[in-house]
């Protein structure tokens, strides 16, 4: 379907589609390659870049990440960086480890800074499934604020809404929220935020399944 609407010039639309099968397999190079090639159609140097980036981390020779790369960074101006395709800027989310068994990658810091960097839900998720749901409590330990949760969310009922996600996503954002139920003085930011807000986690829950939350 992405490479359809491509095809037809209808290049929001196969981001869409490519966006979609990237939630579904994100260790497949295909589907960001092909979205690299969307946003460079629709001017999106930066998103294009960070795609190439992500498709070179699954597959380091991959010579149409590196040219697409290029094509991007010539369009943001990073005429040194296009020229030498090997050198990189620090990425826009952690290279560390995807497994969830991996050591906890961040600070309540750089996390933070990183969550609010990201322009998209999928670049949040992306950030986000980057970390153990166990991690959880002792990333915010007492630091957790309303705003961020709402934002985490927010992003967890995109992903959820989003055709076709794998059962495997929806799995991961049950253990999130469980996780988010156990970080220190949770019941006091629940009791800080709105009746939408709080009816937002509901919403959040009901897409998982429903049941009994700590949480609420």
């Amino acid at each position: 379907q992405g490479n359809a609407a491509f095809k037809s010039g209808d290049y929001p639309t196969a981001i869409g589609h490519y966006t979609s099968a990237i939630l579904a397999d994100s260790k497949d190079p295909t589907f960001p390659l092909n979205r690299a090639a969307a946003y460079l159609k629709l001017g999106k140097h930066g998103d294009a870049e960070r795609d190439c980036t992500t498709v070179l981390s699954l597959t380091p020779q991959n010579a149409k990440a590196y040219f697409r790369r290029g094509q991007a960074r010539v369009g943001l101006e990073k005429f040194a960086e296009a020229q030498n395709g090997s050198a990189s800027p620090p990425p826009a989310t952690p290279t560390a480890p995807t497994t969830k068994s991996s050591k906890l990658p961040f600070t309540l810091f750089t996390f933070t800074r990183q969550w609010e960097s990201a322009r998209t839900d999928e670049e949040r998720w992306n950030l986000m499934a980057q970390i153990s749901p166990d991690s959880l409590p002792s990333l915010f330990q007492t630091s957790l604020e309303p705003t961020l949760l709402v934002s985490m969310l927010t992003t967890f009922l995109h992903i959820l809404s989003v055709p076709g996600i794998s059962v495997g996503v929806k799995e991961d954002i049950r253990q999130y929220m469980l996780a988010l139920g156990r970080v220190p003085r949770f019941s006091i930011v629940l009791m800080l935020m709105s009746r939408s807000e709080k009816d937002l986690a509901e919403q959040v829950w009901q897409e998982l399944g429903g049941g009994m939350w700590d949480g609420l």
